[in-house]
């Protein structure tokens, strides 16, 4: 299997870190609000595409900048990055926060994704199937929230947990907070969401209890050219639990292409 390279790239001043694999056709993936798992899960879709990972600022190695604190600025991160990368059209994939990215990015930038895939994606408020705000979750039973299945964790959570990992968890949590302290969706998104027009993916854990899976029949409605592609037995971090989650989105993405 192909292995991430790892470039530091400066952009508009800030320093991040841009992890890269495979050839082909290019795939954006645009991380969550954590990054401890790190992205290996990913590495399948090097196997078909150009894959490219960038840790947003202030989160892992890239530089922190709380000038950012909405996610209007990451989309004009990811602007200047695209440009910097030569990326004039991608297929497109954000998995919970990054899932609110990407359609930011797709509603402002429609021309560059010619695929999008939306993983548990955050963003909607659902009264019915609310999103869980993860500020409230006690330290103790995040991990719970995060996936039914622990053994993800093995490797990437030290046991006890050390001051460095902690202070890494802090910081990402504070990016995050810059955005979603009030609250953790989006009111005005419903209204743009008719604009991705683009074949789009839904990709979903049927055990997810920080954006639960009824939120998937709500975005597949706003949204004009979506399927969805549930996942049984699957929680928060469809990546590290299946590696059906990887598979789906080669299958979905390749369409079209050449074999």
């Amino acid at each position: 299997m192909a292995a991430f390279d790892r470039e530091a790239l400066t952009v508009n001043g800030v320093e991040v870190t841009v992890q890269t694999a495979g050839a082909g056709e290019p795939l954006v993936f645009f991380h969550g609000a954590g990054t401890v798992t790190g992205f290996d899960a990913l590495l399948p879709l090097a196997e078909r595409f150009r894959l490219i990972v960038p840790y947003h600022p202030g989160y892992g190695p890239s530089a922190d900048d709380p000038s950012v604190d909405s996610i209007h600025d990451y989309v004009l991160h990811y602007l200047d990055l695209f440009d910097q990368l030569g990326l004039d059209e991608v297929t497109l994939a954000g998995h919970s926060m990054g899932g609110l990215l990407a359609s930011w990015f797709a509603i402002e930038q429609t021309p560059r994704v010619k695929r999008l895939v939306l993983a548990a994606p955050l963003g909607l408020r659902v009264p019915e199937h609310p999103t869980t705000d993860i500020f409230t979750v006690p330290d103790e039973e995040l991990l719970g929230y995060l996936t039914p299945d622990l053994s993800v964790f093995e490797g990437h959570v030290p046991m006890p947990p050390t001051p460095e990992f902690l202070a890494e968890r802090y910081r990402e949590s504070t990016s995050t907070a810059r955005m979603f302290w009030g609250r953790v969706y989006d009111l005005k998104l419903p209204r743009w969401l008719h604009r991705l027009t683009m074949p789009a993916l839904l990709l979903w854990g049927d055990q997810d209890r920080l954006i639960p899976p009824g939120q998937a029949a709500v975005w597949a409605e706003l949204l004009p050219n979506a399927e969805v592609r549930m996942l049984p037995g699957v929680g928060h971090l469809p990546f590290d639990e299946t590696p059906a989650a990887a598979e789906a989105v080669v299958r979905f993405a390749a369409e079209g292409l050449p074999v």
